[in-house]
C-alpha cells in the first residue's frame, strides 16, 4: 500500500506538472479587476483625441466592444445607482493616467442598459465621449484552468487513491475472511474438507493457517477415535465369542477359571484404551532434569526385576521436558524390546545441542515398509496378537510426546541383529517451551547423525 501511494504521487506530480505546461497560455492573460478596463479607455480616448473631428465618431464605433462601448457627444441611457468599489478604483486610475482631465472626469454607475445588469459610464466634457463599460472581472479559461490544476489535481488524485486504496484494503482483508467464517460454519459436521488457501495480510495468514492446523488436528482425533472403537470392537470380539461358546458348550470349557480369563483380558483391553484416552487430555508442566540419571534409573528398576536392561549411556546430560511423559515413552519403547527380543540396550549422548537417545533390542525390528503405520495408534503388525490384551498403543504413545519435544523419532536395523528406536530432543530450553503443532516425521537411515563412541 505504501509502494502504491508513493508512485501514484510521482504520477500525480507529473500529471500536474504536464498540465500546467500544456494548458500555459500563449499570450499571458490581464489581471483580473479595473486594470484593463482602465488600459483600454485610456488607449481609446488617446486615440479618438488624435483622430480628426469628422472621424471620430466612426472611430468611437469602430473601438466599440459588447464589454466597452465608446460614443462620441450622445450620452448612454442611465438609471443612475450608488458607486461601488469597482467603479471608485476606476475613477482612481483614469484620474491618475488622464492628468488632463483630472478635475473634470465623471464616472458613475448606471442599471438596466440592453439587458445589462450594471455599468459604469465615463464621460470627459472636454471632447465629449462618453463610455459605458460592463463590469466584470477578466477571467480565461487557460488562466483559470493553470491557477486551480495545483489544488484540484492533487486533490482528485488523492481522493481516487484513497478510495481506491480503501476498497482493495477492505476486500483483501474481508474476502479470506468471509472464507474463513464460512468454513467454520461447516466445521462442526465437515472435519475433513480441504484445507483453505492462505491468503490476505499477514495476520489473515496466520489465522488461516492455525484454522488449518486445527482443522487437521480435529480431523486427526477424530479419525484415532474411530480406528480406537474399531480395534476395541475388533478385539473384543474374539474373547466374546469364545465366552459365548463355553457358555453354549458347558462342562470344563465353562469353568470359571476360565472365563475368568477371557473376562479379565476384555477389561485389560478396555483399561488400555481409557487410559490412553485420559493421556491424550492431560498436559505436564516442562522441568529441567538431568536426563542421564533419570533414564538409568529406569533401566535399574526393570534390572530389579529380572529383566535384562542396561543403560549405557552419558550422564550430565541437561534437558528441559516433561520427565514423566519422557520416562513412559523410554519404558514403552523398553517394554516393547523386551516382548520381541530377549536383551534391551539404552544409550543416550548429547550433539549439536541435541539429545540422542537410542533402545536397542535383540528382536527382528519392524519392517521399513510398515514403520510409518506403526506410529499410528491401535496398529499392530501382527493382528493375532490381541490374545494379550495388546491395543498397539505403545509407539504412537511415544510418537506423541516426542512431537510435544518437538522432537523426531527413526528407526533403523543393528548389525549383526537388532532393532533400533532413536529418539532426538531439543537440547535448548527455548525450543523445548514452544508449542508443538505438527508430528515429526520418521526417517531412516541415520546417516546425519554420528554413534556414540564406545
Amino acid at each position: 500500500m505504501v509502494a502504491i501511494l508513493i508512485c501514484s504521487l510521482f504520477v500525480t506530480l507529473f500529471i500536474v506538472a504536464f498540465l500546467l505546461d500544456a494548458l500555459r497560455p500563449a499570450i499571458p492573460p490581464l489581471p483580473e479587476g479595473p486594470w484593463p478596463s482602465a488600459l483600454a479607455i485610456e488607449t481609446g480616448i488617446r486615440a479618438l483625441r488624435a483622430a480628426p473631428l469628422p472621424a471620430r465618431e466612426t472611430i468611437a464605433h469602430g473601438f466599440s466592444t459588447g464589454d466597452l462601448r465608446f460614443q462620441v457627444n450622445a450620452a448612454f441611457p442611465c438609471i443612475p445607482r450608488s458607486m461601488d468599489h469597482e467603479a471608485e478604483l476606476l475613477r482612481l486610475i483614469l484620474r491618475s493616467n488622464l492628468t488632463e482631465d483630472r478635475a473634470t472626469l465623471q464616472v458613475f454607475n448606471c442599471g438596466g442598459y440592453q439587458g445589462v445588469e450594471k455599468t459604469t459610464n465615463v464621460f470627459l466634457p472636454r471632447d465629449g465621449i462618453h463610455l459605458a463599460i460592463r463590469s466584470g472581472i477578466n477571467f480565461q479559461i487557460p488562466q483559470i484552468m493553470h491557477m486551480t490544476l495545483p489544488i484540484t489535481v492533487p486533490f482528485l488524485s488523492l481522493l481516487v487513491m484513497t478510495g481506491a486504496l480503501s476498497v482493495w484494503s477492505i476486500w483483501r482483508v474481508n474476502r479470506p475472511l468471509a472464507v474463513l467464517a464460512e468454513y467454520a460454519e461447516t466445521l462442526g459436521y465437515d472435519s475433513v474438507s480441504a484445507p483453505i488457501q492462505e491468503q490476505g495480510p499477514k495476520e489473515v495468514r496466520r489465522v488461516i493457517r492455525a484454522f488449518n492446523r486445527m482443522q487437521a488436528r480435529l480431523s486427526t482425533a477424530a479419525e484415532e477415535r474411530t480406528r480406537m472403537l474399531m480395534s476395541v470392537s475388533h478385539d473384543l470380539r474374539t474373547p466374546l465369542t469364545r465366552l459365548s461358546m463355553r457358555v453354549e458348550m458347558g462342562g470344563e470349557d465353562a469353568a470359571p477359571e476360565v472365563m475368568r480369563h477371557d473376562l479379565d483380558l476384555m477389561k485389560q483391553m478396555l483399561n488400555g484404551a481409557l487410559a490412553f484416552l485420559k493421556y491424550q487430555r492431560e498436559t505436564e508442566a516442562f522441568e529441567a532434569v538431568e536426563l542421564g540419571s533419570l533414564i538409568e534409573s529406569l533401566c535399574e528398576e526393570f534390572s530389579a526385576v529380572g529383566r535384562n536392561v542396561l543403560y549405557q549411556g552419558a550422564f550430565r546430560l541437561p534437558c528441559f521436558c516433561q520427565p514423566v511423559s519422557i520416562a513412559r515413552a523410554i519404558s514403552n519403547l523398553v517394554e516393547n524390546g523386551l516382548k520381541y527380543g530377549q536383551n534391551v540396550k539404552v544409550n543416550a549422548w548429547s550433539h549439536d545441542e541435541r539429545i540422542i537417545i537410542e533402545v536397542q533390542d535383540s528382536g527382528p525390528g519392524i519392517p521399513e515398509s510398515l514403520q510409518q503405520a506403526m506410529l499410528q495408534p491401535f496398529a499392530r503388525m501382527d493382528q493375532a496378537r490381541s490374545s494379550d490384551g495388546s491395543l498397539g498403543l505403545g509407539l504412537s504413545i511415544v510418537h506423541d510426546i516426542i512431537a510435544r519435544h518437538h522432537g523426531t523419532i527413526e528407526f533403523r536395523h543393528a548389525r549383526p541383529a537388532g532393532f533400533i528406536v532413536r529418539l532426538i530432543l531439543p537440547q535448548r530450553l527455548k525450543a523445548q517451551q514452544r508449542a508443538i503443532h505438527s508430528k515429526p516425521a520418521v526417517s531412516s537411515p541415520l546417516s546425519s547423525l554420528p554413534s556414540p563412541q564406545p
